[in-house]
């Protein structure tokens, strides 16, 4: 299998042609301490060169929201309740499950009096106090983040703070 490499432009990405591709860059110069990579300090050309070579690669979603229930507080508590995301992971159940309650009977349950429903496995790791009768080491996740109204700018020459029409849809007004 061979690696990909980037066609690099001898202008703009001068500052990293020359080692961006060996096997440990600067590994014994100015920018780096020894052997390690723990503690470097580069140039800001260098960054933002480095950075924007790396913008294929890092993502468009910064809204944590959409990881709803896929953190790992949301897998534990489904661990410890014994239940499976839907569209998740499936755990090997936590606890063993007790034997059953002699004193239960369809007669007598609690839930066919006040719940006569299903309720949604997303609820009862979303909220396991309230929805599920014996949560044992579950953990409470965010129920949401504050929103993000970010959108990745798809002209690298455009400034850091710009009025897009995408988010401001409303047109300039007459007075």
């Amino acid at each position: 299998l061979e690696a990909i490499q980037i066609e690099l432009d001898p202008e703009d990405d001068a500052p990293v042609a020359d080692w961006l591709y060996d096997h440990k860059p600067l590994q014994y110069s100015k920018y780096f301490k020894g052997p390690s990579y723990k503690r470097w300090r580069l140039p800001v050309d260098i960054m933002a060169n480095l950075h924007r070579l790396s913008n294929q690669l890092l993502s468009d979603l910064v809204d944590k929201n959409y990881f709803y229930l896929f953190d790992l507080q949301s897998f534990v508590t489904a661990k410890s309740l014994n239940m499976a995301i839907p569209g998740g992971p499936k755990f090997e159940p936590l606890f063993r499950e007790d034997g059953e309650d002699d004193d239960w009977n369809e007669f007598n349950d609690i839930n066919k009096i006040i719940i006569r429903h299903q309720i949604r496995t997303e609820y009862r790791i979303a909220f396991p106090y309230l929805y599920n009768s014996r949560p044992r080491k579950v953990r409470a996740a965010w129920y949401h983040h504050p929103a993000s109204a970010y959108i990745k700018a798809e002209d690298p020459d455009l400034p850091p703070f710009y009025f897009d029409p995408i988010v401001n849809p409303l047109s300039a007004f007459r007075t």
